[in-house]
């Protein structure tokens, strides 16, 4: 497969499996506002720092810790921060009752040095909460038929589904994979990124209709051919 054919097919899963519910955004929009208590981690880390380098732990294994640190969460996202000076692993797991934890995992030896309480929070009161993204959410859904609107809603559903099958080291595999996308994405030309946003638009049509274990056998094939 191409290169160019690769980053257009991750772009489309990515961009699927990172937004198909509304319901995790504002766990994702508070991931940097979030007040972490005074932690003693064993990788001091300042600004200018090269976290990669000073990094000991795999986000396979973050991530497993973070899912043993807590009874009922699945490790959605990941990602290496400096908190408090020291270098640790952001773990974000979502619940199957759509609440969520932050657990922050020691870059050094793998320990989680913090696990918060299960945040479910109601942002329906809050008038600009989501705002953009329930904006994007009403382009895309304009002139649907209420009957369309609730099966693409299914389809966004099917894709968290698919996301949530894989195994941790998959899904580690796919955010490392995320993040190197965004580097080469953040290197191109407007008019290479208006090409791209057309191919993804077109496959992402093809993917959506595709059934749930259509999906996830279509994931689970593009994680192997990153190996």
């Amino acid at each position: 497969m191409k290169q160019s054919a690769k980053i257009t097919i991750a772009a489309i899963l990515v961009i699927g499996v990172f937004s198909i519910s509304i319901l995790t955004v504002p766990a994702f929009a508070e991931w940097d506002k979030f007040n972490y208590p005074q932690i003693q981690g064993t990788v001091p880390v300042s600004s200018g720092d090269d976290f990669e380098q000073k990094n000991g732990i795999a986000l396979s294994v973050a991530m497993a810790v973070g899912e043993n640190s807590v009874s009922d969460g699945k490790a959605m996202y990941a990602k290496l921060s400096d908190v408090n000076g020291f270098l640790v692993h952001k773990v974000i797991l979502i619940t199957e009752d759509h609440g969520y934890y932050k657990v922050l995992v020691d870059a050094g030896n793998g320990e989680a040095l913090y696990v918060s309480d299960m945040i479910k929070k109601d942002y329906s009161h809050k008038k600009h909460s989501g705002e953009k993204h329930n904006d994007k959410m009403k382009n895309y859904f304009k002139g649907m038929s209420d009957e369309q609107i609730a099966e693409k809603k299914i389809q966004f559903k099917e894709m968290g589904e698919a996301y949530k099958s894989l195994s941790i080291q998959d899904r580690a595999a796919m955010i490392i994979h995320f993040m190197q996308m965004k580097l080469q994405w953040d290197t191109m030309s407007e008019d290479e990124k208006m090409q791209k946003k057309t191919d993804m638009k077109q496959m992402f049509k093809e993917y959506l209709p595709l059934t749930l274990e259509e999906k996830k056998q279509k994931l689970h094939e593009y994680i192997q051919s990153l190996n």
